[in-house]
């Protein structure tokens, strides 16, 4: 509810903020679904400098607000129940398990990466070993 004011919240306003986090929450999800293609596919360019990059900082903002999305406490100002997922348009079941689904996609990426990586720099390796002999 509005501070200073007594009147009950039209809903309106939870809806644009259950509107802008669900918005959100599918571009990061895009984000991470990126980096494991484009890790299975062992590509590197911008794009997956960008996804990363972003991935990274809603990362960052989750763990500085202590495993809180800043737009729960916003959502719950204007009507949401206190301790629920009601700031996204997402079953309760998968919205409360983002942090978990979604933290093993980044893992699983940053393995494939890694992978396609190590690949990469020991057949760099290999290849200037025969051009040695």
């Amino acid at each position: 509810m509005r501070s200073g004011s007594s009147a009950r919240p039209s809903g309106t306003e939870l809806l644009a903020i259950k509107g802008v986090h669900t918005l959100i929450f599918l571009g990061e999800l895009s984000s991470i679904a990126w980096l494991v293609v484009t890790g299975l596919l062992n590509r590197r360019d911008r794009t997956v400098v960008a996804a990363a990059a972003m991935v990274a900082g809603e990362t960052a903002v989750f763990v500085a607000n202590r495993g809180t999305c800043p737009l729960t406490p916003l959502a719950e100002r204007y009507g949401a129940a206190r301790g629920s997922v009601s700031d996204i348009f997402l079953p309760d079941l998968v919205a409360r398990t983002i942090p978990i689904w979604a933290g093993a996609l980044v893992a699983v990426a940053v393995a494939l990466h890694a992978r396609g990586a190590w690949r990469d720099a020991r057949s760099r390796l290999h290849g200037s070993m025969r051009g040695a002999s």
